[in-house]
């Protein structure tokens, strides 16, 4: 069975990471998301909007770029 990273990306005013963190989860509550998800096996990236009939919910995407970058 493959392996999958879902991606969920939010951007929003806060007065610090903690109220951030905060109105993101109300944000969560109750709506339909759009989300990236990679196979992780062949790195195919893929849109799925849960507000769309099965179908028409998952788009190929050629490139997804995140908010926040990993520095290593």
């Amino acid at each position: 069975m493959p392996t999958f990273k879902i991606v969920w990306e939010i951007e929003l005013e806060a007065k610090n990471p903690l109220e951030a963190a905060k109105e993101a989860q109300r944000w969560i509550s109750g709506n339909d998301w759009q989300y990236y998800v990679q196979n992780d096996e062949t790195k195919e990236v893929f849109s799925v909007d849960l507000s769309e009939e099965d179908e028409d919910a998952v788009i190929p995407t050629e490139k997804y770029e995140p908010l926040i970058e990993n520095k290593e």
